[in-house]
């Protein structure tokens, strides 16, 4: 059992929770059952499992068990992330997830997050995105991890379920294209509304910055064509929280697609 706070362990693991170490390092520490259970059956390679509980679930005491990593209430309080522990930190060695894992269907749903800010977003709309079956989610030039703690914390583990890939906006728009996929940019400017805007094909709806939206990034250009559509508001206010749009746009065309 690991009981020193002192442990040259549990030093790490505390280092690991700078996401930039953790990134250096190529790891990914998730926090929860639930959450460990997704990145299980995902494929991610576990690296051990460190637990003041009891009560562990069949799935990793008899798979894992040679991983399994008693700890102190203190240590877990020290190793957890935020101010409540869940019972259990595991750590993982971070997936190589790019476009080459990605295999779209003909008829597939891309949602596109652009320039994203803020981690807990990021989780919320993988969470959504796994509800409404959306085929994959590209994160361009994201400021946000997807392996972040919030965001594994907001997806509840759907991070590990939606397949994805971190790119360029140019890298990202050449994908689509070459896919044969339609583009569809969220903004509030536009003219065509979402309840008239064909979604039945195979289309990418993307969603820009919590802050700035896309102001001039996902224009139509040489290589690539990209329609702008808008979210009616009939309030005051004109927008929609980032991963509350990405929920709206994946519905309306999970809907088209019934």
């Amino acid at each position: 059992m690991l009981s020193s706070l002192n442990n040259p362990n549990v030093k790490r693991l505390v280092r690991m929770r700078d996401n930039r170490a953790r990134r250096k390092a190529g790891k990914v520490i998730v926090d929860g059952w639930r959450e460990t259970l997704q990145a299980l059956n995902a494929g991610l390679n576990l690296q051990g499992v460190y637990t003041n509980e009891d009560e562990i679930p069949d799935e990793v005491q008899s798979r894992f068990s040679d991983r399994l990593v008693p700890v102190t209430d203190a240590v877990m309080d020290k190793i957890t992330y935020g101010q409540s522990s869940r019972g259990v930190v595991a750590e993982f060695d971070e997936p190589a997830w790019g476009l080459e894992q990605l295999s779209l269907p003909s008829n597939g749903l891309v949602l596109v997050l652009d320039q994203f800010e803020k981690p807990g977003n990021v989780g919320a709309v993988f969470r959504c995105a796994d509800a409404a079956g959306v085929d994959a989610i590209l994160l361009t030039d994201s400021l946000a991890d997807r392996f972040n703690p919030n965001a594994i914390r907001s997806s509840l583990g759907a991070v590990f379920q939606v397949p994805s890939a971190a790119i360029s906006e140019h890298g990202a728009r050449r994908f689509l294209a070459q896919h044969g996929y339609n583009a569809f940019a969220a903004r509030v400017e536009s003219s065509t509304e979402l309840w008239s805007t064909d979604l039945s094909g195979p289309v990418a709806l993307i969603i820009g910055n919590e802050a700035k939206g896309l102001g001039q990034r996902w224009q139509t250009d040489a290589t690539s064509a990209v329609q702008g559509i808008r979210i009616p508001m009939h309030g005051a206010i004109d927008s929609l929280n980032a991963s509350v749009s990405a929920s709206v746009l994946a519905y309306e065309a999970r809907r088209q697609r019934v």
